[in-house]
């Protein structure tokens, strides 16, 4: 949530309100549960950052070591000269 966001929580808005729903809500054990009602302290959240593609990784990890250049090129699967070609199985 950001500082802009209007983010609310009203029971009086709620459709289950005064009904048996209100003693499993999270509203009701975090605002009127026996203790009293909890402290709100907000967080500020932070951006994730995004999960690299594993392709991406596997490429940067073969140009380090210098198996392949810094733009590799790639080539379909037809094009191989080996593709289709069986594979001999040693018995």
């Amino acid at each position: 949530m950001f500082e802009s966001d209007d983010f609310s929580i009203d029971c009086n808005t709620c459709i289950g309100a005064g009904t048996t729903a209100c003693t499993d809500c999270i509203v009701t054990h975090l605002f009127a549960n026996d203790d009293g009602p909890i402290d709100y302290v907000p967080v500020r959240l932070t951006v994730v950052p995004a999960i690299p593609d594993p392709e991406d990784i596997a490429i940067e990890m073969l140009q380090r070591v210098g198996l392949i250049g810094a733009t590799p090129e790639f080539v379909p699967l037809d094009e191989f000269r080996s593709y289709g070609v069986p594979v001999a199985v040693r018995v």
